[in-house]
């Protein structure tokens, strides 16, 4: 199948850019229509995750600053405090037991 398939789409090299655009975004939205809330959250968050991790320090503080605003140290604080106990684990680390 896959040959034919191979095949098939280099036969058809006239595609448009306006088709291959309209094909992308067909195939996404029918990709998204097909996952269930617990996928389409992982997906958000490793992308998300993906994101911060590209961004400077001082980047991703402003936008973290912009999105707590006021209860941005309150937030810092908790997450200091949370870092220094004992059974603190990393979020990702504890994906699997959070079903």
């Amino acid at each position: 199948m896959g040959h034919y398939l191979t095949e098939h789409i280099i036969m058809k090299t006239d595609y448009s850019p306006e088709l291959i655009s309209e094909l992308k975004s067909f195939y996404v939205e029918r990709v998204v229509d097909n996952m269930d809330t617990k996928d389409l959250v992982n997906y958000v968050m490793d992308d998300l995750d993906r994101y911060y991790e590209k961004q400077s320090d001082m980047d991703f503080l402003e936008d973290a600053y912009n999105y707590w605003e006021d209860h941005f140290d309150e937030v810092v604080k908790d997450i200091e405090e949370y870092m220094n106990c004992p059974f603190s684990l990393n979020r990702r680390e504890n994906e699997s037991t959070a079903d």
